[in-house]
Parts: C-alpha cells; sequence; structure tokens
C-alpha cells in the first residue's frame, strides 16, 4: 500500500521465503525475500506498507529496509508492524495512576499528526497503570504501559479504497475454556522445568542511619513466619538517609528502609521455571490459555505474546511464543 494513501499499488504472490512476528505489546517485524525482477523493486520500497491477505484483523507492516546483499542477490525487505510509528513520536508527559487505555490513547491523540492515523475503537478496559513512566517514545510509553497491565496495543487497517484508515486500539481476549492443554491430552508438548530456593529469604532485617544500637531499624516481610519456614535476610541499607524534618525514628524514614527491604526480598524469591509448547493452529495473538503439568502438580494461566510464520521452500510453520506464566500448585 501507498505510504500516506494507503492505496493499493500491487501484490506479491510468489516469494522466497517470509518471516512475520505478530507481537501483543512488543516490537514485532517482518522479513519479506523475492525474486529482484522488476516489478519487485517497484513495488517494494521503503515507507509502503505490506498487509497479509489471510489475517484479520488487518495489521500492516511498515517496509523499513530493503537490500540484495546475499548469495542469489534476491531483494530482501524488512520492517515492523504499524505501531513502528508511535516510535517516531516522543513525549514528555508523567504518566502514573492512570487508566491504561486512556493513557495509551491520550499519548497518540497528542502526538504530531501521521497520514491516516486515528483512534480506533475505545473497549474501557478498567485496569490502571500504578508505576511512573515519564519521557521517551510513544512506543516506549504504550510497551511499559502494556506489558505492566497486561494489555496489548496495535495498529490496524481499517475501511475500503480512500476511507482506509491506521486505527490504534488496545486489546485484551479473554480465557476462553475450551483453551486448555496438557501432556495427556497430547496438546502440550516438550515440557521442561526447574526449580530452587537456594537464595530465598522472606524476611529482611533492614538498617539505615545511625550507629550501633542507636541504627535505625525495622523487620519486613513474613515476620510471622517460625521455624524452617522462615528465611532471614541483612540489608544495610546506610545510604537511605533522613532528609529535610526527618529523624532515624521518623515513621517517614522508617518506611523508606522499610520499602527498601522490599525491593532487596523481590530479588530472593524462589525460582522456578516450566517451558513447554502448545500444539494448536487456532490460537491468536492475546489469547490467554490454561496449562496443566499434573505430574508436578502444577497449573498456569498464560497469555501468546507473539505468533511467527515462516515460509520457505520445505513449507509454512506457525510458532507460537507465550508470555510469563503464572503457575500455581494444585
Amino acid at each position: 500500500m501507498d505510504a500516506d494513501t494507503l492505496a493499493r499499488v500491487g501484490w506479491v504472490d510468489v516469494w522466497v521465503s517470509f518471516y512475520w512476528d505478530s507481537p501483543y505489546y512488543s516490537e514485532g517485524s517482518f522479513t519479506l525475500e523475492v525474486r529482484p525482477t522488476a516489478e519487485n523493486l517497484q513495488l517494494l520500497q521503503e515507507g509502503r506498507w505490506l498487509v497479509r491477505s489471510d489475517e484479520n484483523p488487518r495489521i500492516p507492516m511498515r517496509i523499513c529496509s530493503r537490500a540484495n546483499q546475499n548469495e542469489d542477490s534476491n531483494l530482501v525487505v524488512s520492517g515492523y508492524p504499524a505501531t513502528w510509528l508511535l516510535t517516531k513520536r516522543v513525549s514528555a508527559v508523567s504518566i502514573k495512576n492512570q487508566n491504561a487505555e486512556a493513557a495509551m490513547r491520550s499519548l497518540v491523540s497528542a502526538a504530531k499528526p501521521w497520514p491516516r492515523l486515528a483512534l480506533g475503537t475505545e473497549y474501557g478496559f478498567d485496569t490502571t497503570f500504578e508505576k511512573q513512566t515519564s519521557g521517551g517514545t510513544v512506543f516506549d510509553y504504550c510497551k511499559t504501559i502494556g506489558q505492566a497491565c497486561d494489555l496489548g496495543f496495535r495498529i490496524v487497517l481499517d475501511g475500503k479504497g480512500s476511507k482506509k484508515k491506521l486505527l490504534f486500539e488496545c486489546f485484551r481476549p479473554t480465557f476462553d475454556p475450551n483453551r486448555r492443554y496438557s501432556p495427556r491430552w497430547g496438546n502440550l508438548l516438550n515440557a521442561g522445568w526447574s526449580f530452587a530456593d537456594t537464595d530465598y529469604a522472606n524476611i529482611a532485617l533492614v538498617q539505615g542511619a545511625g550507629e550501633g544500637d542507636e541504627r535505625a531499624t525495622v523487620w519486613v516481610g513474613d515476620v510471622n513466619a517460625t521455624g524452617s519456614d522462615r528465611r532471614e535476610m541483612y540489608v544495610d541499607a546506610r545510604d537511605v538517609q533522613p532528609e529535610d524534618g526527618e529523624t532515624s525514628t521518623s515513621q517517614s524514614y522508617l518506611a523508606k528502609l522499610a520499602d527498601r527491604g522490599g525491593e532487596k526480598l523481590l530479588a530472593q524469591l524462589r525460582t522456578g521455571s516450566i517451558e513447554f509448547d502448545v500444539d494448536d493452529d487456532t490460537l491468536q495473538v492475546g489469547d490467554v490459555l490454561s496449562a496443566s503439568l499434573p505430574q508436578l502438580g502444577y497449573t498456569a494461566m498464560v497469555r501468546v505474546a507473539d505468533i511467527i510464520t515462516q515460509s520457505e521452500d520445505s513449507g509454512t510453520t506457525r510458532t507460537i511464543r507465550l508470555g510469563t506464566p503464572t503457575w500455581h500448585k494444585t
């Protein structure tokens, strides 16, 4: 499609290979290799958009580079999903304790116009971005907010002819109870796992300003744990000093020490990882699935983070990349 009008200028129905990564809340990318015919050289130029005829919704990919530096001197073009254009708009606003969807939409709306870009449907997701972020590209803002709030974002192609638009929208598919996977059903494959609690700690003794017995001291964490369930660690937080009007016994200062202890405990969690593949060609980006490993006694909910389609002479493959599962002991 044309870079500005989005009018169709041709199509590609023969290729040597292609790689197409459709993301939930990350960058994504594509690479297309074709023979260097006069038609392809004229058609596949930087700035133009590629759209797959088998996709719904239609996610345009922008051609950002092209080259013929390969063994067969083929034309290789590569680029990114339409959210790439958000990397070319910047902002300095501070986002904190705001509705995630509304914050993303406000950033896109406030950016300088891009040809045919507009806001799409607002779905009313009620998740709040409780952290703080400021300064960067609009894409970085959206990625930070999306990953913190499990909220996908994309730019889709909408309309026909002269009414075509690029619409920014957030999306978050809900869980379909039919999407359950387990080795016993033959649709969860290649499961691998590891667990450790070597460095695990659940209680921190934090000391700050002062000397000897006069040092400010707080305990944080699961302070009521006993016996082998109690795992202590020591945190020297002398670098955290009282500010104007505070003393080493001020509650506001002790709260800062407690925050430092909490941060350190987050780095001392039990470690564990379970990796697996799923066999399901109907999954789409953002879908949520339930996985279970009965032999370990774990179940998890996990979202599809990327779907990668690759086509070569040997055939076409579809790879599903999953996000980080949240595992629960059954």
